[in-house]
């Protein structure tokens, strides 16, 4: 990510917290925030990394000035950003006002462990309609709560020039035996699918979405959003993507992707409908694809945070 200097009345610290052991969706969208905040003309934001985090060239953060902080002091800062179990890490109560970035429809579920935290002071941003959703049920949230659907880095999407060699990628880094069952039914169906079970990197991971016809993109079986099926279709792929919550936004069956129930019959039918379907349907499909990632830029996902954080 390009490092940007910050606007110089910006005199607030955003504290922001992380424990990094490696590249993941909730990583790069708390990193996207980082980057919002440095826009801000009140706030310019910092971060201090759990002493086990990975650093060096993998970690998103790698390089940024000034550089992460070497001790976690929040009650210095002018408010914290967090996401996850960093509450773990904020003072009770907090010395400053929290704003906390919750990405999953889970931190709602009895049992969880982020799930006692909703009931701590904070503004909320949920990642999607479904997750606000979700955690207004528990009827335990203290402070407001936003929607800010997950923005994507459409900048870093691969050319459109890339030849679409795959007939089928199936993408299931998060559920490889359900990738594999996928992948060998429909090779006995006589349809070709490689399948992705392993980390890449991200750069990489594109270029393989760039690259295939139809891209079968396995989220969890509940998620708060699920960027892969967003990128996907932003660079022209057909999308088949099971129904995982936090992507019946986006995912509109039969119009922007197909979002089969989550099973391997239902992904199996779906996969080879994509894949067999009129090419005036997969045209039509694409474009409204590729329409619906464009209102997903990260403009839009910093223009609404920066409204939130000059209130804060």
């Amino acid at each position: 990510m390009s490092l940007r200097v910050m606007h110089p009345a910006a005199d607030r610290i955003l504290l922001f917290h992380r424990d990094y052991h490696g590249l993941t969706g909730g990583h790069l969208k708390v990193r996207h925030y980082y980057s919002h905040a440095e826009h801000s003309a009140r706030f310019r934001p910092r971060i201090f990394f759990t002493p086990g985090s990975v650093r060096g060239p993998e970690n998103p953060w790698h390089g940024i000035a000034p550089p992460p902080l070497t001790s976690w002091r929040p009650s210095e800062a002018a408010a914290l950003f967090i996401a996850g179990l960093d509450w773990e890490a904020v003072p009770d109560p907090s010395p400053v006002p929290v704003i906390n970035l919750i990405q999953g429809v889970r931190h709602a579920d009895e049992g969880d462990p982020r799930r006692a935290f909703l009931a701590r002071p904070a503004v909320r941003i949920c990642v999607s309609d479904e997750v606000a959703a979700a955690i207004k049920s528990t009827e335990i949230v203290n402070g407001p709560v936003h929607v800010i659907p997950n923005g994507i880095d459409l900048g870093d999407l691969p050319s459109s020039a890339l030849p679409r060699d795959t007939a089928v990628l199936v993408a299931g880094m998060k559920n490889p035996p359900f990738a594999k069952a996928v992948q060998d039914r429909l090779r006995l169906e006589g349809i070709h699918a490689e399948c992705l079970v392993d980390p890449l990197s991200r750069g990489e991971f594109l270029e393989r979405l760039s690259r295939s016809a139809v891209a079968v993109t396995l989220p969890l079986e509940r998620e708060g959003f699920f960027l892969p099926a967003l990128e996907a279709m932003a660079v022209g792929a057909v999308v088949v993507c099971p129904d995982c919550v936090g992507n019946r936004g986006f995912c509109r069956d039969r119009e922007t992707a197909f979002r089969p129930r989550y099973t391997v019959d239902a992904v199996v039918a779906a996969a080879i409908a994509a894949a067999t379907q009129a090419p005036s349907d997969t045209a039509a499909m694409r474009a409204a694809a590729i329409a619906e990632s464009k209102k997903h830029g990260l403009e839009a996902e910093r223009l609404a945070f920066l409204r939130i954080l000059d209130a804060v």
